[in-house]
């Protein structure tokens, strides 16, 4: 396959992300599989980021970095990544994550045998500031159990998604000028484009820190998820079943007294709620 059209393109959106950023990178350059670009999209970044990205760009030429003006949300800048790339599948991944080496060509192979897929994700692992594995997240694997429970938990872990590119384009992209809940309102879009399928292999690193800060943050993407949902029902012929409706009133209340709890505790408690759930 010629170099200028990869077969994936790894869609990285970064704001201040010198941090974790040349881990991320690494990750990505160490996949085994052979034919991919990566575009990293500097949504204005007043750190070292951008001088670290140019570092990268300067060194392989599957790296291509575009350092825009800051945007209205994180829908803006992948989209400036995904009408930039070339790739038949688009890769999403964070500046702070770490892919297993294999990730991309295990969900390439999946895609390309499941030509109704367009979107495939797989199981995380938790990862804390210092990389160490505090956890694993795990997600349902086939499209009905996925589906059964959009109203209640994402499908995918976002950063660990592999996406058709025509099914992405059908739906117009991701939503922009929205702000935590772009990926809901897009994952719901595209589940009507395809089936849906998270591998049973972990695939990715997902770091999360916590603190209050993090944990408010937290709370209220949740609150802005549920009026998101709202709007769902309301726009989209898309309709909760009666299980979801039940499971959805509850996880409110729940949410709202668990937000008092200590962060890490706050944590368990809520990944012991999506696997009782799932």
């Amino acid at each position: 396959m010629e170099k200028s059209k990869p077969l994936v393109s790894i869609v990285i959106p970064v704001h201040n992300g010198e941090k974790f950023l040349r881990e991320a990178i690494e990750s990505c350059l160490n996949q085994d599989h052979p034919t991919l670009e990566i575009v990293v999209v500097d949504d204005k970044s007043t750190d070292s980021t951008l001088e670290i990205l140019r570092e990268y760009e300067s060194k392989d030429e599957r790296i291509r970095v575009l350092s825009v003006e800051k945007q209205n949300g994180l829908g803006n800048v992948i989209n400036i990544g995904i009408r930039a790339s070339k790739g038949k599948y688009i890769a999403r991944m964070d500046a702070d994550d770490i892919m297993y080496p294999s990730r991309i060509s295990k969900q390439v192979e999946y895609l390309e045998n499941n030509p109704r897929c367009v979107a495939v994700g797989g199981q995380i692992d938790i990862i804390d500031g210092e990389g160490k594995i505090t956890g694993k997240r795990e997600y349902a694997i086939e499209d009905r159990d996925i589906k059964k429970n959009m109203f209640l938990f994402q499908p995918f872990a976002h950063p660990a998604v592999m996406l058709r590119r025509d099914a992405v384009e059908s739906v117009g992209l991701y939503p922009e000028d929205m702000w935590k809940v772009e990926d809901v309102k897009f994952f719901f879009l595209l589940s009507q484009e395809g089936e849906f399928h998270n591998l049973s292999d972990t695939v990715l690193k997902y770091r999360m820190t916590f603190n209050t800060e993090s944990q408010g943050k937290m709370v209220d993407h949740f609150r802005k998820t549920h009026e998101m949902r709202k709007w769902v029902v309301e726009n989209l012929d898309i309709r909760p079943t009666f299980r979801e409706r039940v499971i959805w009133f509850l996880q409110r209340g729940i949410v709202f007294f668990i937000s008092f709890l200590p962060p890490k505790l706050f944590m368990r408690v809520y990944e012991f709620g999506r696997w009782v759930i799932k």
